[in-house]
């Protein structure tokens, strides 16, 4: 979804708390940039932006649920998502798919 937005490839990192993407932000977003930032950091657990004096970049992190009936079934449900953005035209090309949200709704009730 990030890479739809921007035209740049996200750095995805997955760690023992939770799965983090970064993405560099370009010098200039149209306002349809910026509003296709927001809704793919919107479906994260906690995003921000970062800004220093070298670099400037997006981040979103989806946090693991550390409780003992935890499974891998939400972990698998997001890298179906982040598989399908990152492969589907539609969504590189920032334009809505059902498919997409499909995932996303998917992904959510994994993790409820």
């Amino acid at each position: 979804m990030l890479t739809a937005a921007i035209g740049i490839e996200p750095r995805v990192v997955d760690t023992a708390v939770g799965i983090r993407v970064e993405a560099d932000l370009p010098t200039e977003l149209t306002e349809t940039e910026h509003a296709a930032v927001l809704a793919a950091l919107a479906t994260a657990d906690h995003f921000g932006h970062t800004l220093t004096r070298t670099a400037e970049f997006v981040w979103a992190e989806i946090s693991r649920e550390a409780t003992v009936t935890t499974t891998d079934t939400p972990d698998a449900a997001y890298r179906d998502l982040l598989a399908h953005t990152t492969t589907c035209d539609a969504c590189r090309a920032g334009t809505v798919c059902p498919t997409a949200a499909q995932l996303v709704r998917a992904w959510r009730e994994t993790r409820a």
